[in-house]
């Protein structure tokens, strides 16, 4: 597992930040249907990890709360919100979100075995969805470096030396991830129709 990890993380960081991901059409007109189904996507596989692993299908997983490291989240500085909406913030704080949580979501693909082809479309569609995000940018505001540190991911976060461990952190970053693709699809149903007419 540590090995696959390091691998695929080798990739991701290897490419420059403007290459990471394949050319695709400057319109985001979809990007908030495409937020909401990797939502959903990866609601289900928490769901799914909860009960096939944890045995918590129906009962109590608040012991599982407590575990955290500090992965991207929309936050009040990110200005996605009305009262303080600010495009080209909200945009690039989405953007290095989705680039961070990528290598995370590549790493599950093992930890899934009877949802695979789930975890595949929803790493995917993550990939898309950062590419449409960041040619919008590129589009409305020029091209943009997020940053190395926008964009440095710990390898050791995944890796434990217990199944235990690895799967409890798998679930962070699914229940982490769920929170910030549903903010995001609300910051983009919002950039859609209240962000033309303020940037």
């Amino acid at each position: 597992f540590c090995q696959v990890f390091l691998v695929l993380l080798a990739r991701v960081a290897a490419l420059p930040v403007g290459e990471r991901l394949p050319a695709a059409t400057v319109s985001c007109a979809s990007c908030s249907s495409l937020a909401i189904e990797i939502q959903n996507t990866a609601a289900a596989l928490r769901n799914i990890q909860l009960c096939e692993y944890f045995r918590f299908c129906e009962g109590d997983w608040s012991s599982l709360l407590a575990h955290d490291f500090a992965l991207p989240q929309i936050r009040a500085q990110d200005r996605c919100l009305r009262n303080d909406f600010h495009k080209e913030t909200c945009l690039k704080a989405i953007a290095s979100g989705l680039q961070k949580y990528i290598p995370f979501l590549l790493s599950m693909k093992e930890t899934f075995t009877s949802s695979n082809k789930q975890v595949t479309w929803m790493c995917s569609s993550t990939q898309r969805l950062a590419e449409l995000v960041m040619n919008q940018i590129n589009a409305e505001f020029g091209s943009i470096d997020l940053g190395e540190s926008a964009l440095e991911v710990s390898a050791s976060e995944l890796v434990s030396s217990t199944d235990w461990d690895r799967q409890v952190k798998v679930h962070v970053v699914l229940r982490d991830f769920t929170k910030f693709i549903e903010k995001t699809a609300r910051a983009i149903r919002f950039n859609s129709t209240y962000g033309r007419t303020r940037v």
